[in-house]
């Protein structure tokens, strides 16, 4: 398997009206929001190069803190899960089918009672081949 983390740039949004912030995934510094907030994480990503058709694409998100979390890959819904009790992961997504030469993934999560949301681990693309 060949791991390749998203690092930097990301953009963090508030809200649809505030300009983003460029932030670092993990992030740990998530802004103070109250209950019901929803912070989105952007970023662009071009396709793996070298894949053959045996290769299979997988975004990986060990930890997240959000009661809900929704991930889009090219404005597609790839995943969405509720954590009432603030489960916080692992997300492992077969992203190969949606995955075009130039990507944007969004991940947009919504804030607990108790403490930020935020993507509080590394996400990244894992490449697993037939046979590995």
């Amino acid at each position: 398997m060949h791991t390749i983390r998203l690092r930097r740039p990301w953009l963090r949004s508030l809200d649809p009206h505030s300009p983003p912030q460029k932030v670092d995934v993990p992030d740990t510094q998530p802004p103070t929001t109250t209950d019901g907030s929803v912070i989105s994480y952007r970023r662009a990503f071009n396709r793996p190069t070298g894949l053959t058709p045996a290769d299979v694409v997988w975004l990986s998100l060990p930890h997240h803190t959000a009661e809900s979390i929704e991930i889009r890959i090219n404005d597609a819904l790839v995943h969405q899960s509720v954590h009432p009790s603030k489960a916080t992961g692992p997300i492992r997504i077969d992203i190969t089918a949606s995955l075009q030469s130039a990507n944007q993934l969004v991940i947009t999560l919504t804030t607990g009672r108790t403490s930020p949301a935020a993507l509080d681990a590394p996400v990244t693309l894992e490449i697993e081949s037939e046979g590995s």
